[in-house]
């Protein structure tokens, strides 16, 4: 049985996969606002995307304070106008 489950995963890993981590990502956003709320959830998300954007400028061996620093001019620019 438990390695008709491991089958069933890697199968479902493999040919529905966007479809696994979009279900298993909405299943914990909904039970994080569901525990503690929707503000505090909304915080921890967007602290996991800067830490997801940090880890992929660090990953490309970019200067990630020079690249942030540079986005944030940007937008600042961006709305001053």
């Amino acid at each position: 049985m438990k390695e008709d489950f491991k089958e069933t995963i890697r199968i479902l890993w493999e040919v529905h996969r966007g479809k696994l981590c979009g279900t298993v990502l909405g299943l914990l956003i909904g039970a994080g606002i569901v525990c503690f709320g929707f503000w505090k959830t909304f915080f921890v998300f967007c602290c996991g995307a800067v830490g997801l954007f940090v880890g992929t400028q660090m990953d490309r061996g970019e200067f990630v304070a020079g690249s942030i620093a540079d986005r944030i001019s940007d937008l600042i620019n961006r709305f001053q106008r």
